[in-house]
């Protein structure tokens, strides 16, 4: 049986007109959500938690409540499985469970649900397979797409290593200039904000859009989402984002000559080892790593060998 509103709940007969309607710029949910979305969104922000999240958390949700066409108190867990693996890849469904838990969670607590019905949802596993860099030919595809906005999220993403959702919203007035040349402010996890270099092309190509949302979405309301970037790389490239991430990451670390500390604030990560798990060495690296030795050895005679070695070369097993 599916549950009523807590008694005294504020939950129907709420008009739009009397909403706070946070987002105002983005497609709003159906009438009967709006209260509930807005106390929740007070409460994320009672709560402290970064506006990044929140607006992505407030999308998601909308996004349900759009795709059930049921009131908020009539959603059972079934309506969430089906909704939570409609992403593409698996971190995506886990980012989705996590909006999930989190407003119903708040629901039940905040007494507007009886129950929560994303509290008994099979947990989903995390992928610890080591990710492959994209191929440069799937970036040199991506490139030459004929729609000139998913070439540029293609660029962002190979030649600046931006994470989806921060391609997502990317605006024009992001670029700035120093004496060194242009960067992009790009608005990271966590409200964390970080500058990262940009190449003339990717400079220009960002400064010929209009003002505004890079990317704005077709309802005129906000950016496009984290997905909608997902599935126009992966069909322009055949890759991920997070594989095109891999590759400017692993060219990043290679063109340094090993820099991993730059690697690391260019991704913005907390953790080197995070960005250490980003790099690839291919056997490519390797060769190259090998008969960089011998060429080292050719450079030195035996006489300065054993010089440097302060006598004799040890025996080795």
């Amino acid at each position: 049986m599916v549950p009523f509103p807590a008694s005294g709940a504020v939950c129907r007969g709420r008009k739009r007109e009397n909403a706070i309607m946070e987002f105002k710029d983005r497609r709003q949910p159906p009438d009967s959500w709006i209260p509930w979305l807005d106390q929740w969104v007070a409460d994320m922000r009672f709560r402290n938690l970064s506006e990044r999240s929140i607006g992505y958390y407030w999308y998601k949700i909308t996004d349900l409540a759009r795709l059930t066409n049921k009131p908020p108190w009539q959603i059972v867990q079934a309506d969430l499985k089906s909704y939570i693996v409609r992403p593409p890849s698996n971190a995506a469904r886990r980012s989705t469970m996590n909006a999930v838990r989190n407003f119903f969670g708040w629901a039940k607590k905040a007494g507007l649900r009886t129950d929560n019905p994303a509290e008994d949802l099979p947990p989903i596993k995390r992928e610890t397979r080591h990710k492959v860099p994209a191929p440069e030919t799937a970036v040199g595809q991506g490139l030459h797409d004929a729609d000139r906005q998913t070439r540029l999220m293609v660029m962002l993403a190979a030649e600046a290593g931006l994470r989806r959702a921060e391609i997502a919203i990317v605006r024009r007035e992001d670029v700035t200039e120093d004496l060194s040349g242009r960067s992009l402010i790009v608005h990271g996890k966590g409200a964390k904000d970080r500058i990262v270099p940009l190449t003339d092309e990717l400079a220009d190509a960002i400064l010929a859009s209009p003002k505004g949302w890079l990317f704005p979405h077709v309802s005129g309301k906000g950016p496009v989402c984290g997905d909608t970037v997902y599935r126009r790389i992966q069909h322009a490239t055949g890759c991920s984002p997070h594989t095109l991430r891999h590759r400017f990451a692993t060219a990043a670390y290679i063109s340094s000559g090993g820099d991993i500390r730059a690697v690391q604030e260019l991704l913005g990560h907390e953790s080197l080892a995070t960005t250490q798990a980003y790099v690839t060495v291919t056997p490519l690296n390797l060769r190259s790593v090998v008969n960089s030795v011998k060429k080292y050895g050719e450079g030195m005679n035996v006489g300065q060998a054993v010089s440097a070695s302060g006598g004799m070369m040890p025996a080795t097993e």
